[in-house]
């Protein structure tokens, strides 16, 4: 969990002092902040609330702030790519701005275009699940960036995990990178209009039981351990309808899984595929509880945003899962579905003894995770290592 980032603005005074800081917003191109681009526009959010002087930055342009501005107010860079063809978005050459800056500091939130460009040059890793489970991911995937990532890992001043176990599989993947490594969990946050655009339109109306599993179609997200514990207790299959959130991934055929176990498509599943955030914040509002059932996550991110709203978390007793969802979460092994099954019904008790204990402790976790406290600690971490410190 996140420190308290009550020195955040502290912080921000002593780094400005002595560094400039450049940002990349290469991710932030995507037509809507999902996953990784998520993470950097909360990052970027909070580096403009803490009044960070930062120049932003896309491939060798300077990017202009009412741009970057926009870009985060509307969550999404549809419209980027065309003015930026244009040259509209551009305010300068990147390199030029560099080499008048003092003591530049590079911050890159996913990918990393070029190296060695900046003095000090910092990088969020997200997770390894091309290098930890390539099993799980097609062969090119696995080509495009398998490689570049250790070659990023090697040219960072710092590495950034979003979780202790994404650091720890740093560590024994490049021991030689192990004291330049650091964790900045990622927080949770919905756009503030979303409360009352989902009270609007659903406040008061009761929904049938469902739950929400969330993810995209492939391998690594488990979905058939999933069918397999409905399988053994097609009770649940009544008891609730089934609802899956993700885009069609790669590798695995959702329909032939649920007719391998299932028989034919039970008339309480519902396939939505990819969402927009603001149906997703709809649909996990009012769920009776999300299932999340992954092998390997750098984070999870999910867990999180369900807490956020109240609502409890089935998860894999997998990589990052427990340390993000802590004693709120109800866990299991995932390769049994009989440990599923055991999961779902222990949260079932938990929510006919206490209902509303149950939900202040999804909250009250959630709280824990405010996007401040990444940034907080990029900052905290960065200034020790100028300091040598670290």
């Amino acid at each position: 969990m996140q420190a308290a980032a009550g020195d955040l603005a502290g912080l921000a005074r002593e780094f400005a002092a002595g560094h400039s800081l450049f940002f990349d917003i290469g991710t932030l191109r995507e037509p809507e902040f999902t996953g990784i681009p998520n993470v950097a526009a909360n990052l970027a959010r909070e580096v403009l609330a803490a009044g960070l002087p930062c120049q932003f930055f896309l491939g060798e342009s300077i990017i202009r702030p009412e741009f970057l501005r926009f870009l985060l107010e509307t969550n999404g860079g549809s419209f980027f790519g065309y003015h930026h063809q244009l040259g509209e978005t551009v305010a300068g050459s990147l390199l030029a701005a560099v080499a008048a800056a003092p003591r530049s500091v590079g911050l890159f939130p996913a990918e990393k275009p070029f190296h060695r460009l900046f003095d000090l040059e910092l990088q969020v890793l997200h997770d390894f699940s091309t290098l930890a489970t390539p099993y799980f991911h097609l062969a090119a995937t696995n080509d495009l960036h398998g490689a570049s990532l250790l070659a990023d890992i090697a040219s960072n001043d710092l590495n950034f995990c979003v979780s202790e176990a994404t650091a720890a599989y740093l560590r024994r993947l490049c021991p030689e990178s192990a004291a330049r490594v650091a964790v900045s969990h990622n927080g949770v946050r919905w756009p503030e209009h979303f409360a009352p655009a989902a009270e609007a339109l659903f406040g008061g109306l009761d929904f049938e039981p469902y739950a929400v599993i969330l993810g995209t179609i492939e391998p690594r997200k488990n979905l058939e351990i999933v069918f397999r514990a409905l399988a053994q207790d097609r009770a649940l299959l009544e008891r609730y309808r089934w609802v899956f959130l993700g885009k069609a991934g790669w590798l695995f055929d959702f329909e032939a899984a649920v007719r391998r176990h299932l028989g034919a498509m039970p008339a309480g599943f519902s396939h939505a595929g990819f969402v927009s955030e603001f149906r997703k914040y709809c649909l996990l509002r009012n769920a009776r509880f999300t299932l999340y059932p992954s092998l390997f996550e750098g984070f999870g991110l999910p867990i999180l945003e369900s807490f956020s709203l109240g609502v409890p978390v089935v998860h894999s007793a997998s990589s990052s899962m427990p340390e993000v969802a802590g004693a709120a979460g109800h866990p299991f092994q995932p390769d049994s579905a009989g440990s599923l099954l055991a999961a779902i019904h222990r949260l079932e008790a938990a929510q006919a003894g206490d209902a509303p204990g149950l939900r202040q402790a999804c909250l009250d976790r959630a709280a824990g995770f405010p996007w401040s406290g990444m940034l907080r600690t990029i900052l905290a971490e960065t200034l020790m290592l100028a300091a040598g410190r670290r």
